[in-house]
């Protein structure tokens, strides 16, 4: 549903709104793994060997194999055996657990009650002719999404905790502990339990002349959510699988400020000059603790700022980044049907080295230096170059260089060209 309204009838003032709901599709990656685990032999379950055992029975992957009469020894690198699941039952067997072709697996499936994305939406704004050839305007926007996808680990035993634990982070996978089938390792859950919800006012202006025109953005916004999973096959991306709440913060796609512009000047002799301006705030940025804290199989656990309270994922922000890029151009006219553009494009034109933190990148992610303790976040000691361009690290060889496990921005780059039209 939507309206327009000219308030004062005299064409130079327009006042819009809207609101729906929008319902969306799920990609089809997020359903092709646990379709595939549907079929004999399944296409898409993984077992890790060696199976975990009591002290005394054969521990190592080259034991474990010779209880079958394979010799890992006899083969080389680029022939290793191809272990069949008839295989993997025997090895059980012979450890006197289960003959289960599927002992250990890790497992994908779609959660009972999976359901399409919808979005709430609803907006409005304001445009006025200021003076002939100038209208500013102005727009919000609000958005939220339900039932967005997110891959949940459920085989996990029930939290225990160290009282030597100075953080009290629940543990999991602990010595002793079982999981709830205790047949399989990794069960992976894919619900639509996830939400986003997004926030934005926008402020524009269009000024044009026989010379040029200008368009300028302004976009002053927030973007939260309890994950950020669409299109991944796979992986969870949350500190603990049974509280979701220190995950609702900001999402990996939020930018609080945007600025854009797009000026184009008409020159003499037929020369134009365009440029285009971006200008963004940094995207979130989440704190790592560097391993498996808290033992449930996924490393990404963060920090604790106290005892049981860990860190809000996307905590901080990565580095900004400015943009732009310029055209200059001259079209020679021949006839009507013929003529010749020369052009020459800059981009990055101030050369600006625009380097983001990567966030795989474990020197600038993890919060705390090695040795790293429970208490990291809050009485551990703070690694000097989380969230650093260059080494902080005065000790290090690199010390004042620049990290080279971030991203790189696109350095100056500029191409000429001739287009002939005809």
């Amino acid at each position: 549903l939507g309206f327009a309204w000219d308030p004062w009838n005299n064409g130079k003032t327009v006042i819009r709104g809207y609101g729906g709901v929008y319902y969306a599709r799920s990609p089809l990656l997020i359903f092709s793994s646990p379709i595939n685990n549907f079929r004999l032999p399944p296409g898409d379950v993984s077992v890790t060997l060696p199976f975990p055992v009591a002290a005394g029975q054969p521990a190592t992957l080259y034991d474990q194999f010779a209880l079958i009469g394979i010799d890992l020894n006899s083969f080389g690198l680029e022939d290793l055996p191809n272990v069949t699941p008839e295989q993997i039952a025997q090895i059980a067997a012979a450890l006197g657990l289960a003959p289960n072709p599927f002992l250990g697996a890790n497992v994908i499936a779609i959660a009972d009650g999976f359901e399409n994305p919808r979005s709430y939406q609803v907006g409005g704004g304001v445009e006025h002719q200021l003076t002939e050839g100038l209208a500013i305007g102005a727009d919000y926007t609000y958005v939220k999404a339900v039932h967005l996808e997110r891959n949940v680990q459920a085989n996990l035993p029930t939290a225990s905790f160290d009282p030597a634990d100075k953080a009290q982070r629940p543990q999991y996978l602990v010595s002793g502990a079982v999981r709830p089938i205790p047949t399989l390792r990794d069960v992976t859950i894919r619900d639509s339990s996830a939400s986003s919800l997004y926030q934005a006012l926008t402020l524009r202006a269009k000024f044009q002349r026989d010379w040029g025109q200008v368009n300028v953005f302004y976009v002053l916004s927030t973007n939260y959510s309890d994950d950020d999973n669409e299109r991944d096959s796979g992986g969870t991306a949350y500190e603990d699988a049974y509280n979701f709440r220190p995950e609702y913060n900001y999402s990996n796609l939020d930018r609080r400020h945007q600025f854009t512009a797009n000026p184009v000047f008409y020159l003499k002799y037929g020369f134009e000059v365009s440029a285009a301006i971006r200008l963004l705030s940094g995207t979130p940025f989440d704190a790592r603790y560097g391993s498996d804290a808290n033992r449930d199989t996924a490393n990404t656990d963060r920090p604790y700022s106290a005892p049981g309270v860990p860190f809000l994922r996307n905590a901080f922000r990565n580095k900004p980044i400015y943009n732009v890029d310029m055209r200059v151009q001259k079209r020679f006219e021949f006839s009507e049907n013929h003529s010749i553009t020369v052009l020459a494009e800059f981009f990055n034109l101030f050369n600006v080295e625009n380097i983001t933190l990567n966030q795989g990148f474990s020197t600038v992610a993890n919060y705390c230096a090695a040795p790293v303790t429970s208490d990291c976040g809050f009485g551990g000691k703070p690694n000097p170059n989380f969230l650093q361009i260059r080494d902080q690290n005065s000790t290090s060889k690199t010390f004042g260089q620049i990290l080279t496990g971030n991203n790189p921005g696109a350095p100056f780059l500029m191409q000429l060209g001739v287009r002939y039209q005809f």
